[in-house]
């Protein structure tokens, strides 16, 4: 397996760690100092993870003088990687096909990290009701079709579906970590491309499936030390056969997911320094002899 551009395969198994998005209020006074600048969100998660998943893209597509900007930002760090979510005209809104208007608008917001070879997956993201059936496989047949030559990965949560139209049609499969519920897809590692793609949501089987009265609440998880030895080994399997692998933490509630992407890039690379936002170690003492602190200016917390 070649190295990727950011570290070599024998140092991390061409492991990549990031978050679902980067710019959180609860965030604020952690992993970055309150009240700082958009742009600065951006940079501090640059500067201490090694990619991102553009979460605000399922919510509306980002014009592409924004993703050229998000370039910019982060050119001090051209390693970093960029995965994003398709906007939920295609994944949740289902009930028409979508116009080559709404296909131009996503599509082209995107073209600038595409084309600065920055865009590693597009990943669309189904829910749990999104099943294994005739009338869905047509739908993510006609993505595949629509989107050749994207970067595509595919996250379903339901346990009727299986890797089979995946490996068919190359596409990425998503590996989920969720609560372990009645026809929740379990634990994978499954690779059915060159890239391999993790995304962990937490394990809060009492707010999972309610619906989202408190903000953060179905996300809201801290994932302990041996849980996360038990998905490092699942990725590192998965890395073995892979150009890329993504590991990426969407337990976002009070920077849980920035706290455990560090913990799992320390774990992924025992003996190489690991940074990390003083006031993040202050507020996760799970940290402290795990990482090096960095950004004292941004303590103390309040």
């Amino acid at each position: 397996m070649s190295a990727s551009p950011h570290f070599s395969a024998a140092a991390a198994g061409d492991l990549l760690v990031g978050t679902a998005g980067w710019s959180y209020t609860d965030w604020e006074g952690a992993v970055y100092p309150s009240r700082c600048a958009p742009q600065e969100k951006l940079r501090a998660v640059a500067e201490h993870l090694d990619c991102v998943e553009v979460d605000s893209s399922f919510y509306r597509p980002p014009t592409a003088k924004t993703t050229a900007n998000w370039l910019r930002i982060t050119s001090q760090r051209p390693q970093f990687r960029f995965l994003a979510k398709a906007w939920r005209r295609f994944t949740h809104e289902r009930a028409s096909a979508w116009s080559e208007a709404e296909f131009a608008l996503l599509t082209g917001g995107l073209a600038p990290l595409r084309e600065a070879g920055r865009l590693d997956a597009l990943l669309f993201q189904f829910p749990w009701s999104f099943r294994c059936e005739p009338r869905n496989l047509d739908w993510l047949a006609r993505i595949a079709d629509a989107f050749d030559g994207w970067p595509v990965a595919v996250e379903v949560r339901h346990d009727s579906w299986t890797a089979e139209f995946f490996r068919e049609r190359r596409l990425i499969y998503c590996n989920v970590d969720q609560p372990a519920l009645p026809h929740c897809l379990g634990p994978t590692e499954i690779v059915t491309s060159a890239t391999g793609y993790f995304r962990f949501h937490g394990r809060n089987a009492k707010n999972w499936f309610r619906e989202e009265t408190v903000y953060g609440a179905r996300y809201d998880y801290l994932y302990a030390e041996s849980e996360l030895d038990e998905l490092l080994a699942r990725m590192r399997r998965a890395a073995a056969k892979t150009q890329r692998t993504f590991a990426v933490f969407n337990n976002h509630k009070d920077a849980k997911a920035f706290a455990n992407a560090l913990q799992l890039k320390a774990r992924a690379r025992p003996g190489a320094p690991v940074p990390a936002p003083s006031s993040l170690v202050a507020r996760f003492p799970q940290l402290q002899g795990r990482v090096t602190p960095s950004g004292a200016e941004q303590l103390p917390l309040v």
